[in-house]
């Protein structure tokens, strides 16, 4: 990032930076669009998405319906909503949590998706976020008790992020008012550069709360006196309320480009700053400090303002902030001397006024209009703010969807200026695209994974609407698919497999019903064929599975895989050394065997299936291989690998896979040049999670009484259940369920539950108890016999 001093000492010298960034994913939930898609479809259809009531729908929300109330706001559908499970947060604390922090998690898990990656060991993970104000703290949660103040604190937003999904990189929680969001990308595109971090998640989230119908307008303000925000229009009077939640997923762009990530589009450049005091008030904007933060993202990105086809403003459609936005445009551009046009746009105009997320969703917006060569409309310009000259400047506003035109690279700007002076600034281009490298696997190992039975049917539905908008995948591209499916994707518990060789295939598999397998706990491995059978899917092995030619070519088998068919000697040696590479490579992705069976013609190199033999033996005992016999007919079962002569290594771990083996997917797709591709995210099964606003003067709420104390007669256990309920938020708790395992019970609520039997029981319960006794049956039998034992069965001392 560079001040605007470094930026005069760049652009004298033209030196550009090192470091580009790549945005390879991204998530997002806006008003009328639960994601990226829907919210690109509603800029290019030029939809407003701002709600608009009636005074009388309005009456019973927080605001009071009165002079000057404008029923018009933009809110996040959904926001009560939340799968906690997922997250392994308990019901009593996720009733208690921001919904900022809910939605930025949900959304946080469907970025990473979308960039084909998840917690793993070799890549640090960083994340830098922001949120708004928090209504629901304010307005539904009463109380300040440290529980409270960790799920609804801004502080937690990033670490609980990094927390709940593993990640190790850093994570920071950014504040810059309007300019958050972008601000956080621009800190995000710093922590990459330095080295900090090898991916990055980025944005913020600003959320009002459902009940809010409008706002009060005040002459002279920022709120629009009609509803309606109408960025650079002479008939503008202000912006609307808004929400949003986004994210994008950022990482180098020669590391994206090597491991052939989907880049969305590059980040060239990026600059924040304050106006410090260059402004008439602490709340007004200044045209310098955002004339500063422009020149210097173009000049860290080393692009001339002649090359800018596009710039996302901030564009509040105040009177005093446009022109002075557009003023500190003209100075950029005013040097230039380009023919050609710059578009103005501002996505405010559709979803009002995202606040902290505000930034991200310029961002997203504009990354998607160099990428589809497409900028949709501002809407409700007429005619320009007289205080804004469009006609003496190269600058137009588009009150309609238009081509991106003009030559390659397509580059824009995007500008998020927060109340206080903080200023952020974006330079990014579309991404050059790249054809899927070729597979020379004629199938596709296909998998698939969720937490519940219901919700692996919902993903399987999901991929099989995307196939049906787009079956005619290629053998490249499909490949690309499954690499993602395997190697970018978390596993769960319930799992399918299927090994196809196209789209249509894999449609067709998907529409089929499917239920789960069991797992397996041990595997065996059954060679089985004649050598004749062998020997031929040894040689179509060594053509189309890299990892069997890989070991084939270990045991110098390749010369004998290219011999003639026919050749009994020839066969005999191939088919034995095809059984040992099949045997080796699957042991090497992860596969143990409890057994292993071989042909009897192959029955000399069973030796040399663990390693264990003298390889300089190996071909004595090719030599003693003869071909009578076989093992039989063999069949399927539970935890057994057939291995024959249809023998199709994809299809035969993802069946292992299926069953709860450890599968080295990353080993299956070495060999290959293998990219990531967006795929439909993980369906989460969403609960409300919710609690009614608070009354006026209300006074902080009283616990509950607990349960009767119990004595040496009382159902202690009965006593430990509700405890635990109550304090978890659990309906009914299985008694074997285990407190942190299970129940994705803490140290807080291990404190409370030690702190509430020590009420009820009278007796010193350990604080650690659930630590200590993790279930409801093992704590039963702590109380029962260390503490309320000891309490009455103990003999006075005599004297």
């Amino acid at each position: 990032m560079l001040t605007s001093v470094a930026w005069q000492d760049v652009r004298m010298s033209g030196r550009r930076p090192a470091t580009s960034i790549a945005i390879i994913g991204m998530a997002a939930r806006f008003p009328e669009a639960d994601d990226v898609e829907a919210y690109w479809t509603n800029l290019v259809n030029a939809v407003e998405s701002i709600s608009r009531g009636t005074n009388a729908a309005a009456a019973t929300g927080p605001v009071s319906v009165g002079a000057g109330f404008v029923p018009a706001v933009a809110r996040v559908r959904n926001i009560d909503l939340f799968d906690a499970d997922y997250f392994r947060i308990p019901p009593a604390e996720a009733v208690i949590m921001d919904p900022q922090h809910r939605v930025l998690l949900e959304v946080a898990v469907t970025a990473l998706e979308d960039a084909g990656y998840h917690a793993v060991a070799d890549k640090t993970i960083g994340v830098f976020v922001g949120c708004g104000e928090n209504y629901y703290l304010r307005d539904f949660v009463n109380g300040t008790d440290t529980r409270i103040l960790a799920a609804n604190e801004k502080d937690f937003l990033a670490a609980r992020i990094a927390f709940k999904l593993g990640l190790t990189g850093p994570s920071v929680t950014v504040q810059a008012t309007c300019a958050t969001s972008l601000t956080a990308v621009a800190l995000a595109c710093t922590a990459l550069a330095a080295g900090d971090c090898d991916i990055a998640l980025a944005g913020g989230v600003s959320l009002l709360m459902p009940d809010m119908a409008g706002y009060v307008y005040s002459s002279g303000g920022i709120l629009s006196a009609d509803g309606r925000c109408r960025p650079f229009d002479a008939g503008a009077s202000g912006t609307v309320p808004g929400s949003g939640a986004a994210l994008v997923v950022l990482r180098r762009d020669d590391d994206a480009t090597a491991d052939r990530d989907h880049r969305r589009a590059v980040i060239r450049g990026w600059a924040i700053n304050n106006d410090g005091g260059s402004r008439a008030g602490f709340t007004a904007p200044s045209a310098t400090g955002q004339q500063a933060v422009i020149q210097a993202a173009l000049a860290h990105a080393g692009v001339a303002a002649d090359d800018v086809g596009y710039v996302e403003t901030h564009g509040t459609a105040t009177p005093i902030g446009d022109p002075v936005e557009f003023e500190s445009l003209r100075r950029v551009f005013a040097t230039g001397t380009r023919s050609g046009e710059c578009v103005l746009g501002a996505v405010k105009s559709n979803i009002g006024h995202a606040d902290a997320a505000a930034g991200i969703a310029g961002l997203i917006k504009a990354a998607l209009a160099a990428e589809r060569a497409t900028i949709p409309a501002t809407l409700h310009f007429e005619s320009p703010n007289p205080e804004v000259d469009l006609a003496g400047s190269p600058f137009t506003v588009r009150s309609e969807t238009r081509p991106w035109t003009g030559g390659a690279p397509r580059v824009a700007g995007v500008s998020a200026f927060g109340l206080g002076g903080n200023n952020a600034h974006v330079v990014l281009q579309a991404a050059d695209s790249r054809p899927p490298a070729g597979s020379a696997r004629p199938g596709q190992a296909i998998v698939l994974s969720a937490r519940t039975e219901a919700e692996l049917r919902e993903l399987r539905s999901a991929m099989a609407g995307r196939l049906r908008r787009r079956s005619d995948l290629s053998r490249a591209e499909l490949a690309d698919v499954a690499f993602t499916l395997a190697v970018g994707r978390p596993h769960f518990e319930y799992r399918w497999s299927t090994c196809v060789s196209d789209g249509a295939e894999l449609l067709a598999r998907l529409a089929l019903p499917a239920t789960p397998p069991r797992p397996a706990l041990r595997w065996s491995l059954s060679i089985h064929g004649t050598y004749q059978q062998i020997a031929v899917a040894g040689r179509r092995l060594a053509a189309d599975e890299p990892l069997v030619r890989a070991a084939l070519t270990e045991l110098g088998a390749v010369a004998v895989a290219g011999e003639q068919a026919g050749d009994e000697e020839s066969d005999l040696r191939l088919a034995a050394l095809t059984a040992l590479s099949i045997t080796r490579v699957l042991s090497r992705l992860g596969l143990t065997f409890a057994r292993i069976d071989m042909p009897r013609w192959a029955a000399p190199v069973q030796a040399f299936v663990s390693g264990g033999a003298d390889a300089g033996l190996l071909d004595q005992a090719l030599h003693d291989c003869t071909p009578d016999g076989d093992v039989g007919d063999a069949r399927a079962g539970t935890g057994r690998i057939l291995a024959g002569p249809a023998f199709d290594l994809g299809e035969t771990i993802g069946f292992a896979w299926a069953r709860s083996a450890l599968v080295d997917w990353s080993g299956y797709f070495a060999v290959e040049e293998r990219g990531r591709v967006p795929l439909p995210s993980y369906p989460f099964s969403r609960r409300r999670h919710w609690l009614p606003r608070i009354a006026p003067h209300a006074p902080e709420p009283t616990r509950q009484a607990g349960p009767e104390p119990a004595t040496r007669t009382t159902d202690v256990r009965r006593t430990v259940e509700a405890v635990w309920r109550d304090v978890l938020g659990l309906d009914a708790i299985d008694h074997e369920a285990h407190f942190v395992d299970d129940l994705a019970g803490d140290s807080m609520y291990a404190v409370e539950i030690g702190a509430r039997l020590r009420e009820i029981l009278h007796v010193e319960v350990p604080l650690d108890l659930p630590y200590v006794a993790p279930t409801i049956d093992s704590a039963t039998h702590y109380i029962e016999s260390h503490l309320l034992g000891s309490a009455t069965d103990q003999k006075p001392a005599d004297n």
